[in-house]
């Protein structure tokens, strides 16, 4: 239910983003590619936040590059969709709901999750980043022809 409930949110911002009818689906299998991700990484690889968030954007960061050169639109239109169900409202709110009734034990506690969860998101969209930057200017110097 929660896969679905990702999706739907994944289609719902890429309306909200103004997405092409037609690119739709390739965002909504982002967001898809996303959810099932991070809820396997959680049962079968590790139930720690970090690493679950990690692999998700990473994964989601890939497809919306792949899905860039079959759409031909920027990854961003794909990517910032896709991320959309990773992001930590849940710890976030329960911070601000910790901070207001003076929990502040709690509110610590869940700020630090937000930030791990976000910075996890955060790193595995600059690794996907870093990949590709090495493969294209691989790939340049590989078609670049040496002066005669």
């Amino acid at each position: 239910m929660k896969i679905i409930a990702g999706v739907v949110s994944t289609i719902g911002f890429a309306i909200i983003f103004r997405l092409r009818v037609k690119l739709i689906p390739l965002a909504a299998i982002d967001g898809l590619i996303a959810c099932v991700v991070y809820f396997c990484c959680l049962e079968f690889i590790s139930d720690d936040l970090f690493i679950a968030n990690m692999l998700a954007s990473f994964a989601t960061a890939g497809f919306a590059e792949i899905s860039a050169r079959i759409g031909k639109a920027p990854s961003t239109v794909f990517l910032l969709p896709g991320c959309i169900a990773l992001v930590p409202g849940g710890s976030l709110y329960n911070a601000m709901r910790s901070l207001l009734i003076k929990d502040y034990d709690e509110f610590a506690a869940q700020l630090l999750t937000t930030g791990k969860v976000a910075i996890a998101i955060g790193g595995g969209i600059i690794a996907v980043s870093i990949v590709r930057y090495f493969l294209n200017n691989f790939n340049t110097k590989k078609n670049k022809k040496e002066p005669a």
